[in-house]
């Protein structure tokens, strides 16, 4: 995989959100953050791996994120101002690899496009997320969680196949749905199953941009399999599947499955 760790300075919004999901994607994540651990809606809880800046009179937290980085990421709805602003400028007067995005101008699938690309491109494997605040911007966090998701399963599902598997995999494709989700709880590591057990239904359902089409490519359902595909018809009682509804019904048993033994508890 490309990135590595995940960093921002813990602001609300965009940085927030990053942080949420590299503990959630199971990727390590870091930064800096202001004296005190003060962020603009106070304290930045313990459960956040950032390093506290020891002078207030130093260099700021942010461009010490932009220093410690390969890469940028800025995302924001309509125009940037303050320090994501600053940080955007100072990324491209010294040709700091950098990518704005903006969801006024793209949409939510068509943004995690261009991240997976940018990611793939710059080979990014410190890459420092900021962006808008949630005071700012409501609804940017949300945003920045589902943007990312999908980019990064997008990385995931294009890592190439273990030597040997892919072969075996074409010559013994899954014949029925329970063939197929278990295919998938032996193949998936441990973080990603325990990522879909505590997705939302919104969430599991916006797997199909990524999730399902490796499961349509890696199962054959493009080649037409056809076992798998009455199975599925079976077990959803239809007479007509497309690919699409097929393998978000294995994506959907895979979530049940998965929420059965890999769902987090609060304690």
């Amino acid at each position: 995989m490309i990135v590595r760790q995940i960093i921002s300075g813990g602001q609300s919004g965009v940085e927030r959100a990053a942080l949420d999901l590299a503990i959630q994607l199971g990727i390590s994540h870091g930064g800096w953050v202001a004296p005190g651990r003060l962020v603009d809606d106070g304290p930045l809880s313990g459960q956040y791996r950032l390093r506290e800046m020891a002078f207030p009179d130093g260099p700021s937290s942010a461009t010490a994120n932009l220093e410690m980085a390969d890469g940028i990421l800025v995302m924001t709805r309509g125009g940037l101002s303050g320090e994501a602003a600053d940080l955007y400028d100072q990324a491209q007067a010294h040709h700091h690899p950098h990518l704005l995005i903006d969801f006024d101008r793209n949409t939510r699938f068509q943004s995690s496009l261009l991240i997976n690309s940018w990611l793939k491109a710059k080979q990014v494997e410190i890459l420092f997320i900021t962006g808008a605040r949630e005071t700012e911007k409501p609804g940017i966090y949300r945003d920045t969680m589902d943007c990312f998701r999908t980019a990064w399963w997008a990385l995931l599902m294009a890592e190439p196949v273990a030597p040997g598997k892919k072969d075996a995999a074409r010559d013994d494709m899954p014949r029925t749905l329970d063939e197929a989700v278990n295919r998938l709880l032996g193949e998936l590591p441990l973080k990603d199953r325990v990522t879909i057990a505590n997705m939302s239904t919104d969430e599991i359902t916006g797997l199909g941009r990524t999730l399902g089409r490796y499961v349509q490519k890696r199962f054959g359902l493009w080649e037409g399999n056809r076992d798998l595909e009455q199975s599925c018809l079976q077990a959803a009682n239809r007479k007509h599947l497309g690919e699409e509804e097929i393998a978000a019904l294995i994506i959907d048993r895979l979530a049940r499955e998965l929420q059965k033994t890999h769902t987090l508890r609060v304690l």
